[in-house]
């Protein structure tokens, strides 16, 4: 329920309903030429309408009628065809508030944009339709890909769980839109992961994984959702979006954000970093960056051994780390042209103070000419959240720069991850078709509030029967209206959740997306690009590697157009995107003279021929006698779909309906009341009614329909559901007849 002065709180416990409101289109005050508007929300739900529980998705949608003014009609001034000057403020597409109130205070309750708008020649009317933020994610829906095939198995569902969730994709789909839960992927950034309840990058490729990646929260996280490492090392391999080399005149800026609050002094807090870099294909050069929170210590490594501790070292000395906190860790690796490496650290507190540290050269002996191939994510009893590196022009150097601070603002809000996702479904449709889908099948709901704030709430909002109600409303004064009904489709006391059981699914061989040669010059500071097609059944491809021949996972480049000459290394950046069947491959000469791309061999995975074409469908049930023999057998299958993917899962999803429907709940529709601004959904009334149905019962609201008028009468209609049962059947002193006529004569 919204906060509001204590004038308007006033105003309405004493039953005042002269509404005052206001409609603001392109940021212009309209109130006085609305004559009417209505404002509808409710989810919209695949569970039965009279069930104890709701799940899906709501866009809130608002109409409004304008009227003209100073002597023009209203399609004059806003109707399709009107003058730019008055015509864009109502334009498809144009931004809209409203708000409405009492005692002069109106409260917003509508955040959106305009959808549709028209006018009638003849009349002094526009009517425009707006939705809420749900606009915001109209664009088609796209999602990670990686196959989480073990290399040595060829099969899915082995120590591999968490590459996502079902909040990890909403949060990915966010994104996509603007829409930020954390610090978001800075515009040149090659790789990011979230870590919003899952392993997956939203920005690079999931290589392989190590240790326990399985515990996600939202407790004490450093923004939204946190990787919660446990008293073992956890490794995370991933592949950058794009393979910088390591000569050039920029550099990467490597940054996560830790949170240590509530470790103690025994708790060996780290979190690591570890890169991997290749020259001729066959030499590695390995940096590593550590940031260790029991000893305070900034420690880094350089060298050629995959074994990071058999390198040379540098160290710096922050005891401030030691102490538990909130803290951004960045660090600053760049190559000299002859490529001897320097590095730098940024530690950022929770207050925005930052601490740096001056330029170490790593090594005076330098590096081959070669290309970054992979980053590891490694932490520690530490919680983990926005990892991502990102190609800079320069070293940071301010509060912005080093943190993001102040460059974004928060717009959503999400429950802790519970379902983990072995593969990440193949998706079509807009964001917000998923995002809706994902809600019901999780029994989840996704709303924009009044203030545009997206809120992702799971299952167990609805999981405890409240005792307290934000507002009260009885036949006394506010009631004007209601009507309860109880429905045997109320209950559901057999339960089936359907869920994709990946454990018989295999993975064939990588299946090449491949370029034949063709020895194209690519000049000193151009960008070759091809675009290759790919199949939908295929996973995401990784960025290949440079080397000589076209090798898996290699693009080919050498010093002239002819097929025998010389490779070249260290001189192309590689970029690889994918966007449904086709994927760019992008190759930037960061060299001072002319190469020669020769072609590309890019795998990517589909699933085996010799083990199903996909996961196989399982049902997971629950089922109560009790209520069986109260109300007989009433069944419900709810869709898991590729969105449940472990029994789990689809047993927790199962109780929870379970618990919902094994008893039929009174329904209440058409509660009209004296109208609120201050109402949400998913806000817990009671509902006391003296005059007909004897009831004082608390429900929770799944819809909020108002009118309102330029009269200020604002009318508004409730759509309930209860928040418990009123008992178990008792049938005392009652003989049901059975369902069969024992005195009828057999057939």
């Amino acid at each position: 329920m919204k906060m509001t002065m204590p004038l308007v709180t006033a105003a309405l416990s004493e039953g005042e309903r002269t509404a005052s409101h206001s409609v603001r289109l392109a940021g212009r005050e309209l109130g006085p030429q609305v004559r009417n508007w209505s404002l509808d929300r409710a989810y919209a739900t695949d569970l039965p309408a009279s069930m104890r529980a709701f799940s899906g998705s709501s866009s809130a949608q608002l109409d409004v009628t304008l009227s003209g003014a100073a002597g023009k009609p209203a399609p004059a001034l806003y109707g399709p065809w009107a003058p730019r000057a008055t015509g864009d403020i109502v334009r498809p597409s144009q931004s809209v508030v409203h708000a409405w109130g009492v005692g002069g205070y109106p409260l917003d309750t509508f955040r959106g944009t305009v959808r549709t708008r028209s006018g009638s020649s003849g009349e002094d009317a526009v009517r425009v339709s707006a939705l809420d933020g749900a606009e915001r994610l109209r664009f088609p829906a796209r999602l990670p890909r990686p196959d989480r095939v073990l290399a040595n198995e060829l099969t899915f569902g082995v120590a591999t769980s968490w590459a996502a969730s079902p909040v990890w994709v909403v949060d990915h789909l966010l994104r996509l839109g603007g829409i930020h839960t954390c610090p978001p992927p800075r515009s040149t950034a090659i790789l990011y992961a979230s870590l919003h309840g899952g392993v997956a990058p939203n920005i690079g490729y999931l290589e392989d994984t190590s240790g326990l990646w399985a515990y996600w929260t939202d407790y004490k996280a450093p923004w939204e959702s946190a990787a919660l490492g446990d008293d073992r090392i956890s490794d995370a391999d991933y592949i950058p979006r794009t393979k910088p080399v390591n000569r050039r005149s920029d550099g990467l800026w490597l940054e996560h954000w830790l949170d240590t609050t509530g470790n103690t002094t025994s708790d060996e807090g780290i979190a690591r970093i570890h890169t991997t870099w290749i020259a001729n294909g066959l030499y590695r050069c390995y940096v590593t960056m550590e940031a260790n929170f029991q000893s305070g210590k900034l420690t880094v490594w350089n060298g050629t051994n995959a074994d990071y501790n058999a390198n040379q070292a540098l160290q710096w000395t922050f005891d401030q780390l030691k102490a538990p906190g909130l803290w951004h860790i960045g660090w600053w690796l760049s190559w000299s042209t002859t490529g001897v490496p320097t590095l730098s650290p940024v530690v950022t507190n929770q207050i925005g103070v930052a601490q740096t540290f001056s330029d170490a050269v790593l090594s005076a002996t330098p590096v081959p000419p070669a290309n970054l191939d992979q980053v590891r994510l490694s932490i520690k009893q530490i919680r983990a959240e926005c990892f991502q590196v990102s190609q800079q022009t320069s070293r940071p150097n301010s509060p912005a720069e080093f943190s993001q601070a102040g460059t974004w603002k928060r717009g959503a809000s999400l429950s802790k991850p519970r379902f983990p996702l072995e593969n990440i479904p193949r998706v079509e449709g807009s964001a917000w078709d998923v995002i809706t889908q994902i809600a019901k099948t999780t029994l989840a709901t996704a709303e924009f509030d009044s203030n545009g704030f997206f809120r992702w709430r799971d299952h167990t909002r609805w999981e405890t029967v409240p005792t307290q109600p934000a507002l009260t409303v009885s036949s006394t004064r506010e009631l004007a209206s209601l009507t309860v009904g109880e429905e045997i489709d109320a209950c559901r006391n057999y339960v089936a959740v359907k869920w994709s059981n990946w454990g018989r699914v295999k993975g064939d061989q990588l299946t090449p997306v491949a370029e034949a040669r063709t020895g194209t010059a690519i000049a000193a500071g151009a960008t070759l690009t091809r675009v290759l097609p790919i199949g939908e059944d295929q996973w995401d491809p990784r960025t290949p590697n440079v080397y000589v021949d076209r090798l898996p996972d290699c693009v080919s480049i050498k010093a002239t157009a002819d097929s025998d000459s010389a490779g070249v290394y260290g001189a192309v950046e590689v970029t690889l995107t994918r966007d449904g069947g086709q994927v760019t491959l992008s190759m930037r000469n960061r060299a001072s003279y002319t190469v020669y791309y020769h072609g590309v061999s890019a795998f990517a995975r589909t699933t085996s021929s010799d083990s199903p074409a996909g996961p196989t469908d399982t049902l997971t049930t629950v089922q109560s006698s009790a209520s069986q023999r109260a109300y007989g057998v009433q069944v419900y299958e709810h869709q898991g779909t590729e969105w449940v993917q472990y029994r789990d899962s689809a047993a927790e999803l199962a109780s929870a309906i379970l618990a919902a429907g094994q008893y039929p709940i009174p329904s209440l529709q058409s509660v009209e009341i004296l109208a609120d601004p201050r109402l949400e959904l998913g806000d817990v009334v009671r509902v006391v009614d003296r005059t007909g149905a004897a009831l004082d019962t608390l429900a929770w609201v799944v819809g909020i329909k108002t009118n309102g008028g330029d009269d200020g009468r604002v009318t508004q209609i409730l759509t309930l559901r209860g928040t418990k049962a009123n008992g178990i059947p008792a049938d005392t002193g009652l003989v049901p007849d059975p369902p069969t006529n024992p005195n009828a004569p057999p057939p």
